[in-house]
């Protein structure tokens, strides 16, 4: 858009009577400042409109708009968790289609990188499954859960803080094969050593080099608000070994360059939760004291009747009168009573939560009908909403690998092969093999299907025309191994064209067929370990 050539005022004649240049150089400036002002550019952006004159929020960095306001935002958040039905169920919804059960370990490795046969690497992928189911069940370091709860945990407290760590530890207790072990960090344990203010190295308990790279985080020994209220110490924990191994993980999901610490997951939407839920507390209230219909009834004047009987002292220092389902109050003589009409239920009391309750639901990726468990819209609509749905819980299951997975499946597989359990030659000495090793996916709870006789059609056509596998279709929508259901199907139909029971117990035979649980416990883990002492015990 040309600029707007601006009108000389009397001091620009003036000036460009004595002199010239001086002149044309002023009025050269007021023409560009009319651009930057009235000229083009977004209407966002400018300054001098009504709607956005008053509107100057800071520029700061990510840091600098994140950390003042972050002790708030995680203690509001977990709020919300905990007394509003919505925010509890939203964060609820993430954890059970993202985790669910616990992701299952699908050791594939490279076999063509690693030059095994299809038998070989079949029989490695098997063994490193078995294994470490077995390092699941010994991996919290606290003995209280196995490796599918620290999951769930992990991921719904970097929902509800904003972030969480992990930190590998050393402790072989009695009856462990693995003596790795994992120690789940709440956000609020690491932190500044004795509240120091940050400095250009040291943000919010995080340690970096000058280029911002973390190198180390400061630990409590316990929750700083532990009602014990102990004196606090801090521990200097590395991220890495010198060799560049991970000791700490990090689940943060950074949105911003240099941004240190982790947003809540309901951060944009803690005023409006908030709000949300004060509004319907005070129609609910207000809807009870409407259902209490009392009666009162007036009697023949009693010099002896004294005050009705009350339940205390109410704001303005009189007895506030009891109320109850269908009570029948005598008055004292003199005293009136004036019925108020609360009007409640209020008719459009589930327009407005429902027309407020969508605007969450954008902030929160997750549609309307997924948010309140509700679908009564089309078939079409339904399937839209999931659709949209299970692409957000993919993205989340796919950062969750990454970032808490497969480091731990690292540690896992360094122990095994330290310790003779797994046999994987190169591991240690070429970065290449030790990847092809580590090579696996990570199968999480299936997408929901409204229709499974229409999607079983897709999948059938899907596959005939090779542009799906069968392995797909089985991790899309009925989870488990497709090997043992090929293996379980296989005994069934010759069981019935032989005529003679099924080789595997119904129990067995059903679970496998099914793909639930019990798939998933056999190779719901990651491998990853190594037995030297950690320096962090």
């Amino acid at each position: 858009m040309p600029a707007k050539l601006v009108k000389r005022t009397l001091l620009d004649r003036v000036i460009g009577y004595f002199n010239p240049g001086r002149g044309l150089e002023r009025l050269r400036d007021r023409t560009m400042l009319s651009v930057y002002t009235g000229g083009g550019g977004y209407a966002g952006g400018k300054r001098d409109r009504r709607a956005t004159k008053g509107w100057l929020p800071g520029e700061g960095s990510a840091d600098a708009d994140i950390l003042p306001a972050l002790t708030g935002l995680r203690s509001r958040s977990r709020d919300l968790a905990r007394n509003v039905p919505v925010a509890s169920g939203a964060i609820a919804t993430n954890k059970t289609h993202v985790i669910g059960c616990g992701l299952v370990l699908n050791a594939q490795c490279n076999r063509d990188t690693l030059g095994l046969t299809e038998e070989q690497a079949g029989e490695f992928n098997r063994l490193a499954q078995q294994e470490f189911a077995l390092f699941c069940k010994s991996v919290d370091f606290t003995k209280v859960q196995q490796f599918a709860e620290l999951e769930a945990m992990g991921f719904g407290g970097a929902l509800e803080s904003g972030d969480m760590f992990a930190i590998r530890r050393y402790r072989l207790d009695p009856g462990d094969i693995y003596g790795t072990k994992v120690q789940m960090i709440e956000a609020d344990m690491v932190c500044n050593p004795f509240h120091m203010s940050d400095t250009e190295t040291l943000v919010a308990g995080i340690e970096h080099t000058r280029q911002g790279m973390p190198i180390a985080v400061h630990v409590t020994d316990r929750h700083p608000g532990d009602v014990r209220r102990v004196r606090l110490n801090w521990r200097r924990v590395p991220m890495r070994y010198n060799d560049g191994r991970r000791i700490v993980l990090h689940l943060l999901d950074r949105q911003r360059p240099g941004q240190t610490r982790g947003i809540p997951y309901l951060a944009p939407v803690v005023e409006a939760l908030k709000s949300l839920g004060d509004y319907t507390d005070a129609e609910v209230r207000a809807a009870v004291v409407s259902a209490m219909f009392t009666v009162f009834v007036k009697g023949a004047p009693n010099p002896g009747s004294g005050p009705l009987p009350t339940t205390g002292k109410g704001s303005d220092d009189r007895g506030e009168l009891a109320m109850g389902a269908g009570a029948v109050v005598d008055l004292a003589e003199g005293e009136e009573v004036e019925f108020a009409n609360p009007m409640r239920p209020n008719p459009q009391f589930d327009a407005f939560v429902t027309s407020f309750l969508r605007q969450i639901g954008v902030a929160l990726e997750m549609p309307f009908e997924l948010l309140i468990k509700h679908f009564t819209s089309s078939y079409s609509a339904s399937r839209a909403a999931l659709e949209m749905a299970y692409h957000t819980f993919r993205r989340r299951r796919a950062w969750m690998v990454r970032n808490f997975h497969e480091p731990i499946y690292e540690w896992f597989m360094e122990e095994a092969v330290l310790l003779g359990r797994l046999d994987a030659p190169g591991f240690f000495e070429d970065p290449l093999m030790r990847a092809a090793w580590l090579n696996a996916s990570w199968i999480g709870p299936v997408r929901i299907s409204l229709d499974p006789k229409k999607d079983a059609e897709a999948d059938k056509i899907d596959v005939e025309m090779r542009v799906k596998t069968r392995e797909q279709v089985v991790q899309e929508r009925t989870g488990g191994d497709i090997d043992r259901k090929i293996e379980q199907g296989n005994r069934e139909a010759a069981a019935i064209s032989g005529g003679a029971a099924p080789s595997a117990s119904p129990v067995d035979a059903g679970s496998d067929a099914s793909g639930d649980d019990t798939d998933r416990d056999d190779s719901n883990a990651d491998e990853t370990d190594e037995p030297e002492e950690d320096q962090n015990d």
